[in-house]
């Protein structure tokens, strides 16, 4: 298994280092906060906040594949379903095509993750996890060659047994190395 890991880490590096001789870096951080919400007829709106971690790496000129990590906080914005002060956890991992215009790139990204809602339902304390999906827009708009700021749109959609599909708008700072 080790040798395995090894495997990997080196071809990783490799893909990195191929990818930063087409791209001015080779890796991107993120970290991006907003607003979002659930697609559920009685929820309380997007108004909710959300906090977003990123690390992306560059395997072809304008291709991305990046791991995100957020925190939603829904509040009692679930209450149709019984789930009171609730927060959505995810990871995912997206593939991402961007474009190159001459003051930002404009992305597309796909990807898969896990999702874990917790909540308080009747006074106990509840917990689910699934697996999931990701659909998104990104816009990275230079400030140096080094430093841009991130705005993104995204949909989610986690096999829950009540609501299923929720989205969000963010918007930070993306750091290119």
């Amino acid at each position: 298994m080790k040798r395995i890991c090894g495997w990997l880490l080196c071809a990783w590096g490799l893909g990195a280092v191929a990818a930063g001789a087409q791209e001015s870096s080779a890796f991107v951080a993120s970290l991006a906060g907003g607003a979002a919400g659930a697609f559920d007829e009685s929820s309380t709106g997007f108004g909710h906040g959300i906090v977003q971690a990123g690390l992306g790496m560059y395997t072809d000129e304008r291709t991305l594949t990046v791991v995100r990590v957020g925190r939603l906080g829904l509040g009692d914005g679930l209450e149709s379903t019984g789930l009171l002060d609730a927060t959505l956890e995810y990871a995912n991992v997206a593939g991402e095509v961007r474009w190159r215009q001459p003051a930002y790139d404009f992305g597309l990204y796909l990807g898969v993750g896990a999702y874990r809602l917790e909540g308080d339902r009747a006074g106990l304390d509840e917990e689910q996890t699934e697996l999931g999906a990701v659909l998104g827009f990104t816009g990275d708009f230079d400030l140096t060659r080094r430093l841009s700021i991130l705005a993104e749109a995204d949909l989610h959609y986690a096999f829950f047994d009540d609501v299923r599909l929720y989205g969000a708008t963010l918007v930070g700072v993306a750091v290119h190395f």
